[in-house]
């Protein structure tokens, strides 16, 4: 079986990738800034804002900024850490959205809009992302 000199040549992340990736770091060092933000607002959550700061949402956007640099470098493992990265904020953002919306009376309408928002950007990000995976190697 022949493969072609184009083929050979052609990158395991698919050029259309790099603007997603691009926007990616910007949004993790973003979300690394709000994160920072929340921690220092008072809050009726403050105590669950700081677990989550420490255990969730700096390490997704710090695994979130390794996969974009990978896929700007076009490296194909930085697939496995944007999906990785996904499932982390996806696995924190549920929960942390349903007790807000329950617990903390300002803004209700607003937080369940936003984390519904977020949370369907998210799976189409995880979706794009695992169908780029699933891309056979050129």
């Amino acid at each position: 079986m022949k493969t072609s000199p184009a083929l050979m040549t052609r990158s395991p992340v698919d050029s259309r990738d790099r603007g997603l990736a691009a926007a990616g770091l910007v949004a993790n060092v973003v979300w690394l800034i709000l994160a920072s933000l929340a921690l220092s607002q008072p809050d009726p959550l403050q105590t669950a804002n700081l677990v989550l700061a420490l255990a969730a949402w700096i390490p997704s956007a710090v695994v979130g900024l390794i996969a974009s640099l990978a896929l700007l470098w076009r490296r194909r493992w930085g697939i496995v850490l944007a999906l990785v990265a996904l499932s982390l904020q996806i696995l924190v953002l549920i929960p942390y959205g349903i007790v807000r919306v329950c617990l903390v009376s300002d803004a209700r309408g607003l937080t369940a809009s936003l984390t519904a928002a977020v949370l369907v950007i998210v799976i189409l990000l995880i979706v794009h992302w695992g169908r780029a995976l699933a891309r056979p190697r050129p």
